[in-house]
């Protein structure tokens, strides 16, 4: 069999071989098919398919075909007919479909030959294809019978063209045409190659509604062929004036309702049959009396008129469904790791009633894109998504998440198993670049999820939190575990706080409160510190929603929010409490923004202030260190005349050895080595070496968490400028101020 089949596809395309065959099958099989009737005396073809099939077999083989349509013709036409006749047939066929496809052909090129129902070849299809094809066909019947080249056999055609005969004729051509083209295509494809009857079933599936259901299809069937059965059984039925040509005009909405369900694919097939049936049975609704041969040129303009509404709305429909189905699969894929994204996951939870859900965690991934760039990130999911793939099964996907993440959608059974595999696997991946082999520490958690899902994106926040875990325990965490459950909360907490800073942000939901810092002299300017109400009003520290407002990226925000408004308290207090001066602090997020020395600038100019009454305090943090544009954004800022001063330092990345480099005016000393500056020797000398240092460099000193008289003499005797804590001045609302 396999060698049959091997010969077969080898051998199929040759002249002698299928080109040669299939004329001789499928000859009598249009012609069998195609309906003829008799006007004035004369044979017209009704329903004509001959032509159909010469230009698809023309249309495929080219070539090839010329001796397989010349032999059939040859030996259907002239034992009838005669030598010369049949010449004329072969000429006759052979003229009009070559022309026909040459010019197809010549517009369309090899994208030509693909199935029917394609949008864009649509037009050139009906053009060439039906309309000059039946034309061409027509005019060269008539000028050979003009000629008297046919010989004695009339009682097909007619000499003189202006006629309903004519416009019978033609539009009986067209329709076959119309209809037979892409039925024969569909017949050759099949046995040329057999594979392509499940191509088209498939085509079917794909253009078919989603929401179709068996009720409907039950009753659009039902219609049509309770329709056609009443228009071609013998009028002995209660129903006689569905014997009538009018009984048509029926078929057209219920064959417009079957296009918008079914799509071209599926409801051709059904037109075909029902032409087929219609054509070959019209003597039963078509009366012969007076009027027949108007009602003849009735029904052939119902069938080309129908043919063409049909066609043209079913490749619509399809094309708009095909559209829609590769607009839902563009939407259920990351356009640039080309992984299936969060929507696609979330539709694949929903088909199966019980999944585990392991992610995947790279927070590495972070660094490694700031030097080698987004590219490399890609390609690193992209390649690692590949490499565990061996591990999963079929109908196991992976998933890009946001972040630095992959979710892997796993079918419960030996879940724990597969999931030890995946995440050993995962930490034997290796990622070359520049000759280089980078591997990310790799965090995994997992859990297992029932349909219907409702929570996907805080469960993936969990999951995260879980991975993070995960990084420290060098194995996957399992979210059913108690340990694991503490960790959920905090999520939850995270969340619950993100969307009370986006409302605090939108609905002025801040409090400004002010702390006093203030010289052995008297001389006095306060801090600005800031407070959040939450939903009861009650007032949140900053050490809960700052790290969270810089984890979502809305501490910039905020700085902002607190530079308005304290500018603006100042622009309406300026009156009665002249050459106030105010610390504000700024988040890393805010220093290294490119534009934000000149949003400070703006707001300065805005509300009438002098840059001197404002002093910046930024922490010494990583980024800080290594950013450019911070160190851009500082000196811009002290051009313009405010003060810069580091605030804490001493702890985290402020040391000694930036201190050599800072461009500040101020050195705010942590408070951790003030509060017990009495009692240990040790944070007295490292409190008076601060200062001998920050001297050299002309920095004025502030001392914070100064909470006695004796810490506060210390730190003056030592040569400190300001001290700042709740001996000098506790927290209160900016607005108490006024009444100071």
């Amino acid at each position: 069999m396999m060698k049959f089949t091997a010969l077969y596809d080898k051998y199929k395309d040759q002249w002698w071989a299928l080109p040669l065959i299939l004329p001789f099958m499928l000859y009598p099989v249009s012609q069998y098919l195609s309906a003829y009737g008799y006007v004035d005396g004369f044979e017209i073809p009704f329903y004509y398919l001959n032509m159909a099939l010469m230009t698809v077999l023309t249309m495929i083989y080219g070539f090839k075909s010329i001796p397989g349509i010349v032999l059939c013709v040859f030996y259907r036409v002239c034992p009838d007919r005669g030598f010369e006749p049949a010449i004329m047939a072969v000429l006759h066929y052979f003229t009009s479909a070559a022309i026909s496809c040459a010019g197809y052909y010549y517009f369309t090129g090899k994208r030509g030959r693909t199935g029917f129902g394609r949008y864009s070849l649509t037009w050139q299809r009906i053009f060439w294809l039906v309309f000059v094809n039946a034309t061409l066909f027509l005019n060269y019947f008539q000028a050979v019978l003009y000629l008297g080249m046919y010989g004695s056999y009339q009682t097909m055609m007619y000499s003189n063209p202006f006629t309903t005969r004519t416009l019978i004729n033609y539009q009986g051509m067209l329709v076959g045409n119309l209809t037979g083209v892409p039925l024969f295509y569909l017949v050759i494809r099949s046995i040329r190659t057999p594979s392509y009857v499940i191509k088209y079933l498939k085509k079917i599936r794909t253009q078919i509604a989603k929401d179709l259901r068996a009720v409907e299809v039950f009753c659009l069937f039902g219609s049509l062929i309770a329709l056609t059965l009443l228009m071609i059984l013998p009028g002995h039925h209660p129903f006689p004036l569905m014997n009538s040509v009018y009984t048509l005009t029926l078929l057209l909405p219920i064959m417009i309702w079957g296009t918008l369900r079914l799509g071209h694919g599926a409801i051709s097939l059904v037109w075909w049959a029902l032409l087929i049936v219609l054509s070959n049975n019209y003597h039963h609704y078509i009366p012969e009396n007076a009027d027949y041969k108007l009602h003849l040129a009735i029904t052939s303009s119902c069938f080309s008129a129908f043919s063409i509404t049909i066609t043209l709305m079913a490749i619509n429909i399809s094309r708009q469904r095909a559209l829609n189905v590769k607009t839902e699969r563009l939407m259920s894929i990351d356009p640039v790791v080309h992984l299936p994204n969060l929507l696609a996951l979330h539709s694949d939870l929903n088909k199966n009633t019980i999944s585990v859900l392991c992610q995947l965690y790279m927070p590495d991934l972070e660094l490694l894109g700031r030097h080698y760039g987004l590219l490399m990130q890609v390609q690193y999911k992209q390649q690692l998504a590949q490499f565990l793939k061996p591990v999963l099964k079929d109908d196991e996907l992976i998933y890009i998440s946001s972040g630095h993440d992959l979710i892997v959608r796993m079918s419960p059974l030996n879940a724990e198993k597969q999931i030890s595999e995946l995440y050993s696997k995962a930490q034997k991946f290796r990622f070359i670049r520049d000759g280089v082999k980078l591997y990310p520490q790799i965090g995994c958690s997992y859990c297992i999820i029932n349909y219907p899902v409702g929570h996907l994106y805080l469960l993936i926040g969990e999951l995260r939190a879980l991975a993070e875990i995960s990084l420290a325990t060098n194995m996957p965490i399992d979210m059913r575990k108690q340990s694991s459950r503490k960790v959920q909360n905090q999520v939850k907490t995270k969340v619950d706080m993100m969307n009370q800073l986006q409302q605090a942000l939108e609905l002025d939901r801040f409090v400004l409160m002010v702390q006093p810092i203030e010289s052995e002299d008297g001389d006095r300017y306060h801090e600005v510190l800031i407070r959040m109400l939450g939903n009861n009003d009650e007032l949140i520290f900053p050490d809960t929603f700052l790290p969270l407002a810089h984890e979502f990226g809305m501490s910039s925000s905020i700085d902002l929010w607190v530079l308005n408004n304290t500018m603006k308290y100042m622009d309406e207090t300026r009156h009665t409490q002249p050459n106030q001066r105010f610390a504000i602090n700024l988040t890393p997020a805010s220093i290294c923004r490119a534009d934000m020395a000149a949003l400070i600038e703006n707001l300065l100019i805005r509300h009438g202030i002098s840059p001197e009454q404002i002093v910046l305090e930024v922490t010494e943090t990583h980024e800080l260190t290594n950013n450019t544009q911070a160190e851009k954004t500082l000196d811009t800022l002290q051009r313009l005349g405010c003060k810069i001063a580091i605030d804490d330092f001493g702890t985290g990345y402020a040391s000694y050895a930036r201190l050599k480099t800072m461009r500040a005016d101020i050195l705010k000393i942590d408070g951790s080595f003030i509060h017990n500056i009495i009692t240990s020797e040790m944070d007295y000398k490292i409190v008076e070496s601060i200062c001998e240092l920050a001297r050299m460099k002309n920095m004025t000193l502030v001392a914070e968490f100064v909470e006695t008289e004796e810490i506060r003499n210390a730190l003056f005797r030592m040569g400190i400028d300001y001290a700042q804590g709740y001996l000098i001045g506790k927290p209160a609302p900016i607005e108490t101020l006024q009444v100071a």
